[in-house]
């Protein structure tokens, strides 16, 4: 070949690899206008993800000055889809002052951006790397227990933050805590223990699941034990020459730190802890074995003496096997776990991929562990996990016993064969042991499918599946089959026609399962003939006129209900009657508070010092929910209230002038007077607010809602959570997701 043809080449090949994708490139924003913020001005900060730069809110005016109150960090992304949606809509329900909160996003030529407070002090990475180190009181009263909390809030709202540091902790301006920034890597769980991602994080932070891609809550403490060490240190355990290096991707977890000579005995047990590497029994809060998280680093902050997790595990047992724990049983011989794996396949398979089986055999038998090591990088390739973790147990003890009878739980259940779980599963139908047939499958269904299909050679699991789903759960009560409950629903309205309004009542307390349920075609039509009923006019406060004369309801009493004007909620088309909550009675005088969030409302439409005095809130609920809600003849029955707008007294926050309202919120102390325990407090959200996008709790279908009493700060309001509880530190005005149950005085007498 000629030089020139091959330089021709070498010159075609560079030239098909471009420089660098233009699409990491991002725009410059620098005085533009976005979300309601105006770019200032660009940071000199080297980021490989992103562009900061200083912003403020937009008056309108361009001569305006700064200060550290106006001042917001902008961060656009060069990579596409960088922050997850669902992310960021988690971000917007944490009311934490340990974690950064989510003042705008969106996106400008097809990047994603941030907006989030700018913090005046730096970030604890920049206080490193110009020589600062931390001691240890700094960690244990200001940056541990705010740190332990921030993961809280964010572990509880779903969010693994995948790459906790020292750099991604700022001081909030008041110095006095830490709060957690930084959300590009995170994911969400969901309702999910752990995530499995590619996702890049720093890798000296990372625990050594996550260097094989499987993240947990754990995963964020690991980052956290490294995190203290190098504040404390002043350099990563692998930046050390004096100390180990982190292992990579392929190497067994728990490797031993090496701490220095004037490391703190009590600190160096924390670290310890949140960077033990074996996570199996993790969920067991009993197992002393395992690395720690928040009730443990509480436990520390308050002084408890704390035994290192593993050290059970130092000395090696005369059997020559080390206990293992797993599914929240320590076993001590090999058999035992072997057959306990051979139960639970799944999990065993998550042993593996995580790599504490892999690192309990290297302990003490390298050529188990080389077969484990094995066994995981298969499964990694693609290869079915369960028929893995088979081939494995076998390999492992070619002559255990008992692998052939499966045993459910700890002793639950134990079958010898696909034919005796069938009779038993059969004898569950016809003695309408329904609760139990469902408990089989939401426990142990998928282990049983992978038992049947690999170990029983059966299709016994697709019969409990079958017999399972034709179940109906409803309320307290589970139908074996769809037609028993469609002769329930029939007997019902039978036994109903002359009082129908109990039908509306009945639909109206068990709605979303009802609907829940119409997805199951041989329901629909039966359900849907029950729906009906809610169309029913409902009766108007109990007054009934005889030849001009109206004869009033009984006499109003706290802790009832009653009837009064309309709004939207079912959906924004039809407005429907409400129904209010008698607080207190006085004469002819109801204070009363909607039954129902009736509406999603922020507090104000701006991040600044506000009081019930000067907020949207305020004036929405006195004009136009007052003109939407209200007839002119109702509006004329609410009274004029005279509100003393207190202060907040745990945070010492001014609560304001006093007003004169007709509609309002209630205060902190109104809502601890009306309400004398948490679960009086709780509330559940109309549809029409959740279509506004309102919160709402998972596990009880509450949601929060507004008091008028400030926060913390002035540009917090303090509301009730779903759990009923006064949040009295409140969540940002800001915040899109809290719901209002507006409160006033009606004159009962115009009633009558």
């Amino acid at each position: 070949m000629s030089e020139t043809n091959s330089s021709n080449d070498f010159l075609n090949l560079i030239n098909r690899t471009s420089v660098q994708d233009e699409s990491l490139f991002c725009p410059d924003v620098t005085g533009l206008t976005l979300s309601g913020f105006r770019v200032l001005e660009k940071l000199r900060v080297e980021s490989g993800e992103a562009d900061l730069y200083i912003c403020r809110r937009d008056s309108g005016e361009y001569s305006w000055t700064m200060n550290s109150n106006e001042r917001y960090v902008l961060k656009i992304f060069r990579r596409p889809n960088a922050v997850k949606d669902d992310v960021i809509a988690r971000l917007k329900g944490i009311m934490s002052p340990y974690v950064s909160p989510v003042c705008a996003c969106g996106v400008y030529d097809n990047h994603q951006y941030v907006i989030r407070p700018c913090y005046k002090f730096p970030s604890l990475g920049r206080v490193l790397e110009d020589g600062g180190r931390f001691s240890e009181e700094h960690l244990r009263k200001v940056i541990i227990p705010s740190v332990n909390e921030g993961l809280k809030a964010l572990h509880d709202a779903g969010i693994i933050h995948k790459d906790l540091k020292p750099a991604n902790l700022l001081p909030d301006d008041s110095g006095e805590h830490i709060v957690i920034i930084d959300f590009g890597i995170s994911s969400s769980s969901g309702n999910k223990s752990f995530v499995v991602t590619r996702t890049g994080m720093t890798p000296f932070y990372a625990a050594p699941e996550a260097l094989q891609g499987v993240f947990h809550r754990e995963s964020d403490y690991y980052a956290l034990g490294i995190t203290i060490f190098e504040l404390f240190t002043g350099s990563l355990p692998s930046k050390n020459r004096e100390l180990p290096q982190l292992e990579g991707a392929d190497s067994s977890p728990g490797g031993t730190l090496v701490f220095p000579e004037n490391f703190p005995e009590d600190l160096r047990t924390l670290v310890l802890g949140l960077t033990y590497g074996d996570l199996s029994g993790r969920n067991d809060p009993d197992n002393p074995d395992r690395r720690w998280g928040y009730n443990e680093v509480r436990r520390w902050l308050n002084g408890e003496k704390l035994p290192v997790p593993g050290a059970s595990r130092l000395s090696r047992p005369e059997s020559g096997f080390p206990p293992y724990r797993f599914g929240g049983i320590t076993y001590h011989n090999e058999g035992d776990l072997l057959k306990a794996l051979f139960v639970s396949p799944a999990m065993g398979a998550e042993e593996l991929l995580r790599g504490t089986l892999v690192y309990h055999y290297l302990s003490f038998d390298e050529q188990k562990g080389a077969l484990c090591k094995k066994a995981a990088r298969d499964i990694e390739a693609g290869a079915d996990r369960v028929q893995v973790l088979m081939d494995l147990l076998y390999q492992l003890d070619p002559c255990c016993e008992g692998l052939g009878t499966a045993e459910f739980g700890d002793g639950e259940y134990s079958f010898r064969n696909a034919g005796e779980f069938r009779s038993y599963i059969e004898k569950l139908r016809d003695n309408g042991g329904f609760y139990e047939l469902l408990h089989l499958r939401s426990c142990y269904g998928k282990a049983l499918r992978d038992i049947a299909e690999h170990v029983w050679h059966s299709d016994v699991h697709e019969e409990l599946e079958k017999l399972a789903e034709h179940c109906v759960k409803f309320g307290e009560r589970i139908f074996g089959t769809e037609n028993d409950f469609i002769a329930f629903l029939t007997d019902l309205i039978a036994a109903n026609q002359d009082t129908p309004l109990n039908l509306k009542r009945f639909v109206h307390e068990h709605e979303l399962t009802l609907e829940a349920l119409k997805a199951r075609p041989l329901l629909e039509e039966a359900i849907n003939g029950l729906m009906k009923y809610t169309s029913l006019k409902d009766p108007r406060n109990g007054i009934i006129t005889v030849n001009g004369v109206r004869y009033p309801r009984a006499e109003l009493k706290s802790g009832e209900y009653l009837i009064f004007g309309s709004y939207w909620q079912e959906n924004s088309s039809v407005k429907t009657p409400l129904e209010w909550l008698v607080l207190q009675k006085s004469g002819n005088e109801a204070l009363v508070i909607s039954r129902y969030g009736l509406d999603c409302k922020q507090y104000h439409h701006e991040y600044a010092d506000r009081t019930w005095e000067n907020c949207d809130l305020r004036a929405w609920l006195n004009g136009e929910f007052l003109r939407m809600a209200f007839s002119e003849r109702e509006q004329q029955m609410i009274r004029e209230s005279r509100l003393v707008n207190e202060d907040n007294r745990e945070y010492h926050t001014r609560g304001g002038a006093d007003t004169r309202d007709r509609i309002f919120c209630l205060s902190i102390s109104e809502a601890r007077k009306y309400f004398r325990e948490d679960a009086a407090r709780q509330c559940s959200p109309t549809r029409f607010a959740v279509s506004g996008n309102c919160f709402v709790d998972d596990t009880n279908g509450c949601c929060y809602w507004w008091l008028r009493t400030p926060g913390r700060y002035q540009y917090r309001a303090a509301l009730v959570t779903s759990e009923g509880d006064l949040h009295l530190a409140g969540g940002s005005v800001l915040n899109a997701i809290g719901t209002v149950r507006p409160a006033m005085r009606i004159d009962l007498s115009a009633l009558n």
